[in-house]
């Protein structure tokens, strides 16, 4: 039971208080320490880079594992509350639930309340760099980037930590949260062409599972939302091999699919066809759909582990 006891005081976080201060957020320490040994990083051998890229990702994820798995075992051995205790306080960074579909509703307000013109600086805090045209985003590229964010990050900050929990426990958890910080990290071409090949390949084989799960999650909400399902299910099928990475298409595939539009990514990819325009109604559909099928996730792990 102290495994259901956990999750549920993880949940209860994340959605009371949602996201730790940067100070006491592991997830920062795991950057931290990314950043402090990428410091020592060879500069110009290929070979050497990705020898030593695959150094770092094994001591980082061995690291983040160890240190949860030694401090809970310690903890369950002393009191069984500070152990349920320390377990939902270390599980709850691993993931990532609420604050998605914040963001999303944020982003709506703010578009509502900017309805001519350019879409207000405000959001570049809230999405980062937006693909667009020449010209600038447009309310479309802006809507359009917040819906593939909220279906993939679905599957990196909140299925798959699930996911490993319900194996490996906490450890698993955190574990995953090192690989999926390690490729926002160094997993990119350019500088970390090398260096961050093996954690890039990593976090592929560590998402494959949970990416498809979560679009089967989409489909499963859009059918209790009376959204198009059978479309998110077609568009899932269908398009997920039109982005560059293994997984990533498969939320934004379905969640397209399931919302009737078209997600497209300037000069990268495009997927789901687009049977309505993108407004900002299609932003509470879009966090509707996300919580809807987070939710079935999130009472589906607690009933594996109840088991």
């Amino acid at each position: 039971m102290e495994t259901v006891y956990i999750i549920v005081l993880a949940l209860a976080l994340d959605l009371v208080m949602g996201e730790y201060p940067a100070p006491l957020h592991p997830v920062v320490w795991l950057g931290k320490f990314i950043s402090l040994l990428d410091r020592f990083s060879p500069s110009r051998n290929p070979k050497i880079q990705f020898i030593y890229g695959a150094f770092l990702s094994i001591l980082t994820v061995s690291v983040a594992f160890t240190a949860v798995f030694f401090i809970l075992g310690y903890l369950k051995e002393f009191n069984t509350a500070l152990y349920v205790l320390a377990g939902g306080l270390i599980l709850k960074p691993a993931f990532c639930l609420r604050e998605q579909w914040v963001i999303a509703l944020k982003i709506k307000k703010l578009l509502e309340k900017n309805r001519s013109g350019a879409p207000p600086k405000e959001l570049e805090t809230l999405l980062g760099t937006v693909p667009h045209a020449e010209d600038g985003p447009s309310r479309e590229d802006v809507i359009s980037a917040s819906i593939r964010s909220i279906s993939e990050n679905a599957s990196d900050f909140f299925v798959a930590p699930l996911f490993y929990f319900i194996f490996l426990g906490v450890p698993g958890a955190f574990a995953y949260r090192a690989i999926n910080t390690l490729d926002s990290m160094i997993g990119y071409h350019g500088k970390y062409e090398y260096l961050g090949k093996f954690a890039a390949r990593l976090d592929d084989v560590a998402n494959f599972v949970p990416a498809r799960l979560t679009a089967l999650l989409f489909v499963i909400g859009a059918f209790i939302l009376h959204q198009n399902y059978k479309q998110a299910l077609r568009s899932a099928i269908s398009d997920h091999a039109n982005t560059t990475s293994p997984n990533a298409g498969w939320p934004m595939a379905a969640m397209a699919g399931a919302l009737d539009v078209s997600l497209e990514k300037s000069r990268c990819y495009t997927m789901g066809k687009s049977l309505r325009p993108l407004s900002t109604l299609c932003l509470t559909g879009a966090a509707r759909l996300y919580k809807t099928g987070m939710f079935i996730w999130a009472g589906i792990c607690i009933a594996i582990v109840w088991m």
